[in-house]
């Protein structure tokens, strides 16, 4: 058997000086019984893609610019489970732009340019593919969570949108506030509800929700009489809710005459959303299978 060679001998071991190797040992060390080598190495590949994805090379951050941790906007939640549990997406943020600064120069208020600073926290979030909510905002900018959701709620007043957050794009809680915008777009704007629902930053079935419940309140109570009580529990909203719907009735001042067109609009969009998942599934029916591996 021949020796290998000396430059090898001396300078090869210098190769397995890396992370992966350190977490190798790692794992058979506190681990034994988790697998042999091939389980390890399939493990510690698993941790460095995972490491690659969530630890954001500082090159690509730009001066003001830093990493956060969102929730993917795609990982809806569900009951009882913690934010550990949650998937998570690292995002860009920035911080401070050169359009603050120079706000600040024109004479802008702080206030006005930090309201500025927090749309585009979540308007950058929501375009990577993640959503913040006014938690991360508030500790970003070092503001109290009560002040962040005012300022938001007066800039989605100035500039008439809907900042996206996790309270409205995954529907959450009651800092869901933006029945009244939604009405509006599609009762007064007459737009169709996959334009309400990208303009106002909702899903389209969550948008459709609004609606049909502002139908089912307005028929209980304007058409038979009920009581905010008797609606409740004949649609099985809360009380509240409905209540709010009720002044929403009186704000647009709907009547019998818009509904027929609301709900002929919410019908064709639900045919249409139908059509298109029974053309997927056929889709995926008639595709040939892949070929088997020789």
């Amino acid at each position: 058997m021949n020796p290998r060679p000396y430059r090898e001998r001396v300078y090869g071991p210098m190769l397995a000086k890396t992370l992966p190797n350190v977490l190798n040992r790692w794992l058979a060390e506190e681990f034994p019984h988790l697998g042999g080598p091939k389980v390890r190495e399939l493990f510690v590949t698993e941790v460095m893609h995972l490491i690659d994805a969530y630890y954001v090379p500082c090159q690509r951050l730009k001066p003001g610019q830093t990493v956060w941790y969102a929730v993917d906007k795609t990982d809806l939640p569900h009951d009882g489970r913690s934010m550990a549990e949650t998937r998570l997406l690292p995002v860009i943020l920035t911080l401070v732009a050169r359009e603050d600064i120079q706000s600040l120069i024109q004479g802008i208020s702080l206030p006005d340019v930090r309201q500025q600073v927090i749309a585009r926290l979540h308007q950058e979030a929501d375009a990577q593919g993640g959503t913040l909510a006014e938690t991360d905002s508030s500790l970003l900018v070092w503001q109290s969570h009560g002040r962040v959701s005012d300022l938001i709620r007066a800039y989605e007043q100035a500039h008439q949108c809907v900042i996206p957050r996790r309270g409205t794009v995954h529907d959450l809680g009651r800092s869901v506030s933006h029945k009244p915008l939604i009405a509006k777009k599609a009762i007064q704007e007459a737009k169709q509800a996959p334009d309400v629902a990208w303009e106002t930053t909702h899903s389209v079935p969550s948008t459709e929700r609004y609606l049909v419940d502002l139908m089912r309140a307005y028929i209980s109570l304007k058409r038979h009489g009920m009581t905010a009580e008797e609606t409740a529990f004949a649609t099985g909203m809360s009380v509240s809710l409905v209540k709010e719907y009720a002044a929403l009735i009186d704000e647009l001042d709907l009547n019998d005459g818009q509904l027929p067109g609301i709900m002929a609009e919410l019908e064709r969009t639900a045919q249409t959303r139908q059509q298109g998942t029974k053309h997927d599934s056929a889709s995926r029916e008639l595709a040939p299978d892949p070929p088997i591996p020789e």
